[in-house]
């Protein structure tokens, strides 16, 4: 981290009041502040969320795939936190968020607490209680390109995830071979087996869990976790789309 406290403060508060007003955020709000920095803004406003009676609900897992490192030149797993998380099967309208795009993701529920620096994966897998079908919802609430301090800050664009069908850890022999093929309106869209797209999610998450230490944070017996996107889209009114997850099942939303 290479800003002082009151800049972190600062950045927050700026944030905080766009967040409350509906207001731009400025990229340049950010200024000099690198990617640690982000992410201790971001739990300043998580922690503001909690004192004023907002539940967090989960976490997700940023940069869980080599392109996504590559492009944005780091190898950490950024933390982003979920305050909404919507049933499969809901409806929403395409304008409640902006610039709204759709990600296929695995969501997790963790059954015991998961903290600390140095967990192996099979730590994660003992402590995680099921493996369900998910999306998260991204909202674009700033052109914020390469600037991955604003990126981590900006909460990793998360708006919130829906949760589908899933299964107890223990019964999934091979997460990693899990097939997902995504749908709109009917129609294919996409198709892939997870480990051709993003990492084995309990190495993900214990990498998140590394990452929320460094900043007093931990995933929580409860919390939902989303482990990496398969691919983006973009939504529009009309829409209803529909992933099938092999041994887990399917997750649907509907945008009017």
């Amino acid at each position: 981290m290479t800003t002082d406290s009151a800049e972190i403060q600062r950045v927050a508060d700026a944030l905080w009041h766009a967040y409350e007003t509906g207001g731009p955020l400025p990229g340049e709000l950010f200024g000099p502040l690198e990617y640690e920095d982000g992410l201790a803004v971001q739990a300043e406003i998580l922690r503001r969320r909690l004192a004023r009676g907002d539940t967090q609900l989960g976490w997700k897992v940023g940069l869980t795939s080599d392109r996504a490192r590559t492009m944005m030149g780091i190898d950490d797993r950024p933390f982003g936190h979920v305050m909404r998380v919507l049933a499969s099967g809901a409806t929403m309208l395409a304008t409640e968020v902006a610039g709204a795009t759709i990600e296929p993701e695995l969501c997790f529920t963790a059954g015991d607490r998961i903290a600390g620096p140095d967990l192996t994966a099979g730590d994660v897998r003992s402590r995680l209680a099921t493996a369900a079908a998910g999306y998260e919802l991204n909202e674009r609430r700033a052109p914020v390109g390469g600037d991955i301090a604003f990126l981590v800050g900006d909460n990793l664009t998360n708006w919130g995830i829906v949760e589908g069908g899933g299964a107890a850890v223990d019964d999934v022999t091979d997460i990693d071979a899990t097939e997902v093929t995504i749908s709109c309106n009917s129609e294919e869209r996409f198709r892939c087996i997870s480990r051709d797209e993003v990492d084995t999610p309990y190495d993900s998450i214990a990498r998140l869990a590394a990452t929320l230490h460094r900043h007093g944070l931990a995933i929580e017996p409860g919390h939902k976790i989303i482990t990496g996107a398969y691919c983006r889209f973009d939504v529009e009114p009309g829409q209803t789309w529909t992933t099938e997850y092999s041994g887990l099942g399917r997750v649907e939303i509907s945008y009017t």
